[in-house]
């Protein structure tokens, strides 16, 4: 019998950062749908009538992240609709379809207020074995740890980055992790809660270029690492470049509280899978990324 490889492992093995991949859209849409159902285009799913499908092609196709999400034996208690806070259920799939493309507009449909903590955990098969292999089982060791008045856990369909499996996103703050373990989940949370970045899974800050997502959580890290607060963190101008070759060097400042720090950071060019699928028949695709070499602090 033939030994699967991983794309998560392979991925691992070629000493993959995280920092620097943490981009994601900026609106988020929460359609609850059983997972037995998702398909890939998630707009194909089963049971999806014709006029919902066309309303989630044309969200995704306008930039918004639309998330499928269910939990084990749960999907009939979830609301429909889940997004910036609101909940809401629908009569039908053509009042659900309208609201999607209400949304889509800009929008927001009418609902309940959930101030909960959204994390959302990629278990989609359909897409990849990964986030089926190691997604469901921190899926199931965040429900087994999390208290249901503050946090909302979801199983969802393709969230980026199989190979970064677990991978999970946190809402409202637009938080990507990966390469989550079980065994992290009640730390995780912990720090979630109290309003932190869990740094040793963060793959950086949304809306940053990759060099300054990696410097930011390297200096987050130095903080943490010497009794500061993450958010003492700043860092200084930087003229970012604006793409990467394999062995650029880039050096950026920064402060940690009243500590200025110097950081330097290099760029290489590494072998990336993207997904598990044709991993024996496709070449990897050679990809800069920027990753720290090292980082001072000057008195």
């Amino acid at each position: 019998m033939t030994h699967h490889v991983f794309c998560r492992d392979l991925c691992l093995e070629r000493g993959e950062p995280l920092p620097g991949t943490g981009n994601i859209a900026e609106r988020v849409l929460i359609l609850a749908w059983p997972r037995g159902k998702w398909r890939v285009p998630r707009f194909e799913s089963v049971g999806m009538e014709p006029a919902l499908a066309e309303a989630v092609r044309l969200a995704m196709k306008a930039g918004i992240h639309v998330a499928l999400v269910d939990r084990v034996g749960e999907t009939q208690t979830l609301p429909s609709l889940l997004a910036d806070g609101v909940a809401a259920d629908f009569a039908d799939q053509d009042a659900l379809a309208d609201a999607v493309v209400r949304f889509t507009a800009g929008e927001m449909f009418e609902g309940r207020r959930d101030e909960r903590t959204v994390i959302l955990c990629c278990t989609d098969s359909r897409r990849d074995a990964c986030c089926a292999r190691y997604g469901f089982a921190t899926f199931k060791a965040l429900m087994a740890a999390a208290d249901p008045e503050k946090f909302n856990v979801l199983q969802a369909t393709h969230v980026g980055g199989c190979r970064f499996a677990a991978s999970l996103v946190v809402l409202p703050q637009r938080q990507r992790y990966g390469r989550v373990a079980p065994e992290q989940a009640a730390e995780f949370l912990a720090t979630i809660a109290r309003g932190d970045i869990y740094l040793a899974a963060y793959r950086g800050r949304t809306g940053l270029p990759q060099p300054a997502q990696v410097a930011e959580h390297a200096a987050m890290q130095w903080a943490q690492d010497h009794g500061l607060d993450q958010t003492a963190v700043r860092l200084g101008e930087t003229a970012w470049p604006q793409s990467e070759a394999g062995g650029d060097v880039l050096t950026v400042s920064a402060t940690a509280g009243d500590t200025p720090l110097e950081l330097h950071l290099v760029a290489e060019t590494i072998p990336v899978h993207g997904k598990c699928e044709g991993l024996a028949e496709k070449a990897p695709e050679m990809t800069p990324r920027w990753r720290l070499a090292s980082i001072h602090a000057h008195s």
